[in-house]
């Protein structure tokens, strides 16, 4: 019969809040007291709980008694903070005795329920990725567009290029204008191309990823092969030009010896064209323009003449002859003509395609808003 009342009197300070269970000692929890005013206001763990032995004593009031008192008291007085316990339950509990079997009620805590567990195939969202920092999206931003104007402006060469060799490949002028725009094309598909093949790769789209790699490859052969042809038309243009320079050369030589010639007739000692033009002015004031004198100042006059026209054409035909004149041709079209064709086109299609990939694929991961993948649970 004690025991019951006991057992009872603990599911009555349970139902009120009173966990047994919130005290690390087996047999005695300590709380706040409510019992008298003074240990209200204290707040000091001061009421001790015995269940076993189903007694209360506050070593503050010195107040004590029985479980019923105890909650009796609670119930006029309020029940102390203490660790409480969340809608309690209690299961009947067979305690094995002497000579007998009783059935006693004892508190079961409920355990928080477990999250459901999530089917499997089930997605969940990934965090998301931290923000870059304002400088370096202005820094990745700069450098993309110089990348992008770089290989924008390589992929007008490129059209170019392709323009004029294509268009010259026929002479027909409407024909020509096709084939020309033909080669603009490819320089378009080219870098177009392949700025598609990264930004279909980075979304894991392989198949249109491979397709538009077949057609950025078409497009930057077709972009270097019209390149090439430019260029190896404008070396057989500098090649003429050096058969020319050539025969130009040899005629030049020989006019220079001619010259050289017609000097050596004229006397050494043939006076200065100012100090002739001097003299003859001097003797026409005068009047003694009937004299002998006068005659042969006017042939040495032209001697004099002759003689300086021959000296400035030769020193101009050295200057030539010796690479220092304003109209070697030799020399530049020979220039010209060490470019490597093949290398130039391919650096320009690499360029042009390339450069404005990279550029435009910077931009488009640095503004675009990438959500991540979800992730399977």
């Amino acid at each position: 019969m004690q025991e019951e009342r006991r057992l009872k009197a603990i599911e009555r300070l349970v139902s009120l809040g009173i966990d047994p269970e919130a005290s690390q000692d087996e047999t005695t929890l300590a709380i706040p007291c409510s019992l008298s005013g003074d240990c209200k206001d204290a707040g000091d763990p001061t009421l001790r709980i015995n269940f076993q032995e189903g007694s209360f004593k506050c070593t503050s009031c010195h107040e004590h008694g029985d479980l019923d008192d105890l909650v009796i008291a609670f119930e006029s007085s309020g029940v102390p903070s203490t660790a409480v316990v969340r809608n309690a339950e209690f299961h009947e509990v067979t305690r094995a005795e002497p000579h007998a079997t009783k059935t006693a009620l004892t508190p079961r805590l409920k355990t928080p329920p477990e999250p459901p567990l999530k089917p499997q195939g089930t997605v969940t969202e990934a965090p998301p990725r931290p923000h870059r920092n304002l400088g370096e999206r202005i820094i990745i931003t700069l450098l993309a567009l110089v990348f992008l104007g770089a290989g924008l402006s390589a992929a007008a060469l490129s059209g170019f290029a392709n323009y004029q060799a294509f268009s010259s490949s026929v002479t027909d002028p409407l024909q020509a204008g096709i084939w020309g725009w033909t080669g603009v094309i490819a320089a378009v598909i080219s870098f177009g191309g392949f700025t598609f093949f990264y930004w279909h790769t980075a979304n894991k789209r392989m198949k249109e990823g491979v397709r538009a790699l077949l057609f950025a490859i078409a497009g930057a052969g077709t972009s270097i092969l019209g390149t090439q042809m430019y260029i190896a038309a404008n070396n057989q243009a500098s090649q003429a030009e050096v058969t020319t320079a050539g025969s130009n050369r040899a005629l030049l030589e020989q006019q220079l010896a001619d010259w050289r010639v017609q000097l050596s007739g004229i006397p050494p000692e043939t006076r200065s064209v100012e100090g002739l033009e001097a003299y003859i002015s001097e003797v026409e004031r005068v009047g003694r323009t009937e004299q002998k004198p006068y005659r042969d100042a006017q042939n040495e006059l032209g001697l004099a003449r002759r003689r300086d026209d021959l000296q400035a054409k030769i020193e101009a035909a050295n200057a030539e002859l010796l690479g220092k004149g304003s109209g070697d041709i030799l020399i530049e079209t020979q220039a010209r003509a060490s470019i490597p064709s093949w290398f130039f086109a391919a650096m320009l299609e690499l360029f042009s395609s390339q450069g404005t990939s990279i550029g435009l694929v910077a931009l488009l991961i640095l503004y675009t808003r990438r959500h991540d993948a979800p992730v399977a649970s």
